[in-house]
């Protein structure tokens, strides 16, 4: 039995069925987050050579910057606390909190436009509004990186078929 958890609403990040790329993104994420609530540990460099490892060193910092630009947007648009667990604990990593999960949706949701799951992901990131900045970052990422095709689908999804063109757009 573990010793401890990372909040009291944190689940197994196995039940969350993230593809690869996602759960290197939460890697990535937490690292940046320990560098916003610790300036000190400059664990922004770890967060950059984590994505450089996983992704290779030319793509890796690319999609490191696009997740940071989502972050630093997100940070606009909250005013509460987000809670993230520790990247370098081997208990805590294997779980994510409630805003850990809420964003990982809203990426999930928008890499497979699905507009009906990002809407709601994004007001429950965001505490209840539409924050514009906040979705034309997430979606210029998803956009930068879509799921692929054959991805399978994630936790609480619908049986019904997705629609095979892409309707969610970046338009400015």
């Amino acid at each position: 039995m573990y010793d401890h958890l990372p909040s009291a609403d944190a689940v197994p990040v196995e039940t969350l069925g993230l593809d690869e790329f996602e759960t290197g993104l939460l890697a990535v994420l937490r690292h940046f987050l320990t560098a916003y609530a610790r300036p000190e540990t400059q664990d922004w460099q770890m967060a950059f050579r984590v994505a450089g490892e996983r992704w290779g060193e030319a793509r890796g910092p690319q999609i490191a910057m696009g997740l940071l630009s989502v972050l630093q947007s997100l940070r606009g648009a909250r005013r509460g606390d987000f809670g993230f667990a520790n990247p370098l604990c081997t208990t805590c990593r294997a779980y994510a909190t409630g805003t850990e999960v809420a964003f990982l949706q809203m990426l999930q949701a928008m890499r497979r436009d699905r507009t009906d799951l990002a809407r709601e992901a994004v007001l429950t990131i965001s505490e209840g509004t539409m924050e514009p900045g906040l979705i034309q970052a997430a979606l210029a990422f998803a956009s930068r990186h879509p799921a692929e095709v054959d991805a399978f689908a994630f936790a609480g999804d619908d049986p019904f078929p997705r629609p095979k063109q892409r309707h969610l757009r970046l338009v400015h």
